[in-house]
């Protein structure tokens, strides 16, 4: 292949951000955030760019990590000055809002009382996802703490992977799974400590929201988390499960 000839067959790729959030290990939400490759940078500009606006409004550090759940509850010394749970809330709102409305992302979602099904739903939901919209390749992103499991999971997905029939069985084998391996994602995990990642942060607020959404707790609730997630419907993929009752693609 000529040099000019392999520059110009370059593929689409997607950055998939990963993060988790869970109720006492008998439910799991996991939730992803597309980002494109080539719009990467202009992403990264935005993003700092909101950050930089907390910090001028409410003097949120730049370089403190936002997590969702000590967020909601009032945990962690943010900013300078103290700022309580009722503000939290609002500004919990404002983050999502930003995602749904800066027009980067993508988000895909999946909850289960099972994790390793949950997991492994999104991966295929996002390979399949990814066929679709222009043969995109998935470079996957993760928090730290599950390099193991993850990796392991990812390797055999991308070889192995029995998918069954929504009809019972599949047509051109008449057997109750086929092998539809993960073709489109690219190399192992990547895991970042969720601190140092903006975009993590981010991803972890819209799992936290989905959480409180699908198992609402009334010290939340009263602050409204149990209705966030709906802020992200614009940003939500809703043809990963058209049967999701609440019409936001969410992969059950």
């Amino acid at each position: 292949m000529d040099e000019k000839k392999y520059w110009v067959d370059i593929l689409a790729f997607w950055f998939a951000y990963l993060d988790e959030s869970k109720e006492q290990n008998s439910f799991f939400v996991y939730s992803t955030l597309i980002v494109r490759g080539d719009r990467w940078s202009d992403a990264f500009s935005h993003v700092r760019e909101f950050r930089r606006g907390l910090k001028s409004k409410y003097g949120i550090y730049m370089t403190e990590e936002l997590h969702a759940w000590k967020f909601a509850a009032g945990k962690g010394r943010i900013s300078e000055k103290a700022i309580f749970k009722k503000q939290r809330a609002e500004i919990y709102r404002e983050v999502l809002e930003f995602i749904a409305t800066c027009g980067f992302f993508r988000l895909m979602s999946s909850v289960n009382t099972n994790e390793k099904y949950a997991f492994e739903r999104l991966m295929n939901r996002i390979n399949r996802t990814a066929v679709a919209k222009n043969n995109a390749h998935v470079l996957l992103f993760s928090d730290e703490g599950q390099e193991a499991i993850f990796t392991k999971r990812i390797r055999k997905m991308r070889v192995y992977n029995p998918i069954p029939s929504s009809q019972g069985t599949w047509a051109e084998t008449g057997n109750f799974t086929q092998n539809i391996p993960l073709s489109q994602f690219v190399e192992d995990p990547i895991f970042k400590d969720s601190k140092n990642s903006y975009f993590i942060q981010l991803v972890d607020f819209a799992a936290y929201a989905l959480l409180r959404s699908e198992r609402p707790i009334p010290s939340r609730s009263v602050l409204g988390y149990d209705k966030l997630y709906d802020i992200l419907r614009p940003v939500t993929v809703s043809e990963n499960n058209p049967r999701d009752p609440r019409g936001l693609g969410i992969i059950r």
